[in-house]
């Protein structure tokens, strides 16, 4: 049985492939193929699990899902469609990457997770809820704070590129963001996320939400009020259909189809490595991931 007392890792593949991507520069592999995102992400895997020491360790992908899905769209049809790709959209090149790290993390023995019907951000929800003991989560997407629960739930969230983290609480959602530290949920319907198409409540921006979770507590506390001024009741009166759909759309899915998945640390790589990372040229950035691990066992 693993320690408790050592963190289940929960590593959000796309947020962290598209920040290596970016940190990155470019990195091709003997056939020309660029590899930058899959060097940047390995390098940051190694180091993780040195510095945190997970007892379980699982990345979350979203291979065959719909990265919009249709529940969400239902609700809100904005959401996330200006990320759509139309004939002048360049063409995306960490897609392929994720690819090849899924490739890489099998044969190195390392779990990952995915579901068809769900986001990456739905399967690492529906992870927590599989694991006794302290989760880290590894994600540049604000939504997952939404996950934190003193003590058993932290984010580690990249502020720049994936060399530097910060430990996301409670205590740190309170003070970043002026709220009882278990309403990031409340507070993200409420000011809405333009980087996902959700315009929030019409008139109420981040200042408005914080000082209303400030005062009430929660987004029910808000609807209940008795004493809200009549402009502010009119504003959530206005987009009170808003606010029942965004709930849905912002809250995370708990219950996705993921299938078994078995996050035991592993010992040893397949033979199969070798042969990736020669390929790829990623030899450097493999072996750091196995040392790594071979540390742990």
């Amino acid at each position: 049985m693993p320690n408790n007392a050592q963190p289940t890792l929960l590593i959000d593949a796309s947020s962290l492939a598209y920040r290596a991507y970016h940190a990155m520069p470019a990195v091709h592999a003997p056939d020309g193929t660029l590899v930058n995102a899959v060097v940047g992400f390995l390098n940051f895997v190694a180091r993780l699990i040195v510095d945190r020491k997970p007892s379980r360790l699982v990345v979350a992908f979203e291979f065959g899902s719909d990265w919009r899905p249709e529940f969400r769209v239902a609700l809100i049809p904005e959401y996330k469609s200006h990320r759509v790709a139309t004939a002048d959209t360049p063409p995306d090149e960490v897609e392929p990457q994720l690819i090849i790290i899924a490739e890489v993390l099998r044969a190195i023995g390392i779990a990952i997770a995915n579901s068809e019907e769900c986001e990456a951000e739905d399967v690492i929800a529906t992870l927590t809820t599989r694991f006794d003991g302290p989760i880290e989560v590894v994600s540049g997407d604000r939504d997952l704070f939404s996950l934190v629960r003193d003590p058993r739930i932290l984010v580690l969230y990249t502020l720049r590129g994936v060399t530097e983290l910060a430990h996301v609480d409670q205590a740190w959602i309170h003070a970043k963001y002026g709220i009882p530290g278990d309403r990031y949920l409340d507070y993200a319907v409420l000011r809405g996320d333009p980087s996902d198409g959700l315009p929030g409540v019409r008139g109420i921006g981040e200042k408005s939400a914080s000082e209303l979770l400030r005062k009430y507590g929660s987004l029910d506390g808000i609807l209940a009020a008795k004493d809200l001024t009549s402009g502010m009741r009119a504003k959530l009166s206005a987009g009170k259909d808003y606010i029942a759909a965004a709930r849905r759309v912002v809250g995370a899915v708990f219950d996705c189809q993921v299938g078994d998945v078995d996050a035991t640390i592993p010992r040893a790589p397949s033979d199969r490595v070798i042969e990736l990372a020669e390929r790829y040229g990623i030899e450097a950035s493999t072996k750091r991931v196995v040392d790594a691990l071979a540390a742990r066992a």
